[in-house]
């Protein structure tokens, strides 16, 4: 038998190859990559990553932004209404501006015994838990700590009229490195907003020279 490829039979025709008409700047078609993931993949991915977020969002909101110092509902508001009792007794006070030394000595002496009567305060509030009570107990130190520091600072400037020397205020600090005044307001944030009524610039603990500006802060 002859190996010659056999021509197909004459009533058999072959259809000439069929080519792609070229694009119309002569450039050759090019086959287009397939996708290698449906669109329906990358949408539940973005679900799940949204989901996610927020799942972070609300764990850190309802658990993991509560600090165990936290005060419970009904201490945190004797807490509050006895610093905001203090801050109107405070700007009922006379002379909140004062210039000559005797004043300013009078009016720290006087904010003093608010400032006082308000640890006191402090005292009486017993949060049910140990750890927000033992907070609590720091704190209020804190508080009187501050004050025995204007006491000093209004001795000592009552002295001065005699003496003539300067007198300067020593605020206390934490580790001797941070404003007690400041670790004073961390707690107050951690029981945002249940006492921002009690943050020390609301109540002007700082303030012994110059003008007083009793207002609400927030965190």
């Amino acid at each position: 038998m002859s190996d010659e490829p056999q021509e197909p039979p004459s009533g058999d025709s072959v259809p000439p190859p069929a080519f792609e008409a070229p694009h119309s700047n002569g450039a050759a078609h090019r086959p287009k990559a397939r996708r290698g993931h449906a669109p329906w993949e990358f949408v539940v991915l973005a679900l799940f990553v949204a989901i996610l977020g927020i799942g972070i969002i609300l764990g850190w909101t309802l658990v993991g932004s509560h600090s165990p110092e936290r005060l419970d509902v009904a201490s945190a508001a004797a807490v509050s209404a006895a610093c905001n009792h203090a801050q109107s007794e405070l700007e009922a006070l006379p002379n909140p501006s004062p210039r000559l030394g005797a004043d300013r000595v009078a009016r720290v002496r006087a904010e003093d015994v608010v400032l006082r009567a308000l640890t006191a305060q402090f005292e009486t509030v017993h949060p049910p838990s140990k750890t927000p009570a033992s907070a609590l107990q720091g704190w209020t130190a804190d508080w009187g700590r501050m004050v025995d520091a204007r006491e000093r600072y209004a001795d000592d400037l009552a002295k001065s009229a005699t003496t003539g020397a300067k007198v300067r205020f020593i605020l206390p600090a934490v580790n001797a490195i941070k404003p007690i005044t400041g670790h004073m307001d961390d707690f107050v944030r951690e029981n945002n907003p249940r006492l921002d009524a009690c943050f020390t610039a609301a109540l002007q603990i700082e303030t012994v020279e110059g003008p007083r500006d009793y207002k609400k802060v927030t965190s």
